[in-house]
């Protein structure tokens, strides 16, 4: 009790004259922003209309606009702040969700999907950066874990409040309910037309937030001259190697993300139809899972160590493509709940993990920098796993389908799953030989 009071002492010290309070609350409405968005857009992408091949061209522009811009980004919130870059972040994510409710052509959902990437960009590495702000090495991944999970936690917890109001009415009242004596049909359009208005009121509420929140890197003129480019980070022999290893695991990694929303949508495969309300629980299970691991991630990862944790979650992620083939080969949704499981938990333990090893080698000046460089390597590589990836399982599926199989898809699937998974052994190997965290400030 003494030492989790002392703890608490110590992050209070180095809030930089915020109230924890305005931090916890952008937390939470930022990520429920961004978490909603991402859980339910490749699905509903997929359902209206987008191929397997545009699909993997979606997931994978994504990640290159997400990676592509966060090193600059992030460099200048070490120059100029970080305040002021959230809050164009912020508007950005308001007004991305709202005209998916009344237009939904190919080509806008692409363009769409590409500006909440950006909006990304611009969010993350500043966020991430406010997190190293506000906490010293000992006991910033604890805080990093604490503040995560909670957040994911919210999040999921308005995701499966809606689904469970949509759930209600369609088992109650088959999807249409009279309001004010007119007739409302509540199908797939109106159900994603109110996430999507979830999604950005979220982001509003950070909007309002924000502006409480004092600024946590404030640069004089001076100094500001004095900050080096972000390409100083290169320099750093010990981060550079981790760099190149966490990039080129990302291909592994990214090869699989296509494939989830073909799981979840495709008539052939889990036939979830239109239901919502499964669709929602599926995409929430790997929320809840980081969540919860987020929470005892980050007092693991500040007790042994940075690697040994990487390490840990890595192995845990090489299982995720295997444990979805039992779903897909018995066309049994709720079995998938297993992969949720793994995946949930291997990618909390990762985050936490990757984002202290990071912001721990990082100089103070150039936090935002470092988490930006890393964020922008990876999102250069899974762009590359994720357009493979669309084209390799569109490729399957034709060559299955040619040689008899009756559903292609689902053999399709099981062999990218199968695949995947040799790949990303052979990509984990490299975390073997990362350098042990090397604290640049404390």
């Amino acid at each position: 009790m003494l030492e989790s009071s002392t703890q608490e002492k110590k992050e209070n010290l180095h809030l930089n004259g915020n109230r924890r309070g305005i931090l916890w609350l952008i937390s939470m409405f930022t990520t429920a922003n961004i978490n909603i968005f991402m859980q339910f857009y490749p699905a509903f992408a997929y359902l209206y209309g987008v191929s397997k091949a545009a699909l993997g061209f979606l997931t994978s522009i994504r990640n290159l606009i997400s990676g592509l811009f966060q090193g600059s980004i992030g460099r200048l919130s070490d120059k100029i702040g970080r305040k002021n870059i959230l809050i164009i972040g912020f508007i950005l994510s308001f007004l991305i969700p709202l005209p998916l409710i009344f237009y939904r052509a190919q080509w806008f959902l692409i363009l769409t999907s590409v500006i909440q990437a950006l909006s990304v960009s611009i969010i993350l590495p500043s966020w991430n950066a406010v997190l190293g702000d506000v906490t010293q090495p000992s006991f910033r991944a604890t805080f990093i874990g604490r503040i995560t999970s909670v957040a994911r936690i919210f999040s999921v917890t308005l995701t499966l409040g809606l689904a469970g109001i949509f759930a209600i009415i369609e088992s109650k009242y088959n999807n249409v309910l009279t309001i004010f004596g007119r007739v409302h049909y509540i199908g797939s359009n109106t159900q994603f037309g109110i996430v999507w208005i979830m999604a950005s009121f979220n982001a509003l509420l950070c909007i309002a937030f924000i502006f409480f929140m004092k600024e946590t890197h404030v640069v004089s003129e001076e100094k500001r001259k004095e900050i080096p480019k972000m390409w100083v980070s290169l320099k750093d022999k010990s981060f550079r190697k981790f760099l190149i290893i966490n990039s080129v695991y990302g291909i592994a990694m990214s090869i699989i993300w296509p494939i989830n929303p073909i799981v979840l949508t495709d008539e052939n495969l889990l036939n979830l139809g239109e239901s919502f309300s499964k669709l929602a629980l599926l995409t929430s299970a790997f929320a809840v899972f980081i969540g919860l691991t987020t929470i005892i991630g980050g007092k693991i990862c500040d007790k042994i160590g940075r690697k040994p944790t990487i390490i840990i979650s890595i192995v845990i992620l090489i299982l995720f493509p295997v444990s979805m083939i039992p779903a897909v080969a018995t066309n049994r949704w709720a079995l998938l709940i297993v992969s949720r499981m793994v995946g949930g938990v291997g990618t909390g333990l990762n985050f936490v993990a990757i984002n202290a090893y990071t912001l721990d080698m990082a100089p103070q000046e150039l936090m935002g920098a470092y988490s930006g460089m890393r964020e922008m390597f990876y999102g250069i590589t899974t762009f590359i796993g994720s357009l493979i990836s669309g084209f390799i399982v569109e490729a399957l599926d034709v060559k299955f389908a040619s040689i008899g199989y009756t559903n292609s898809i689902q053999v399709a699937i099981i062999a990218m799953c199968i695949g995947t998974t040799i790949l990303r052994i052979m990509a984990a190997t490299g975390f073997l030989f990362i350098d042990k965290v090397k604290v640049a400030s404390d």
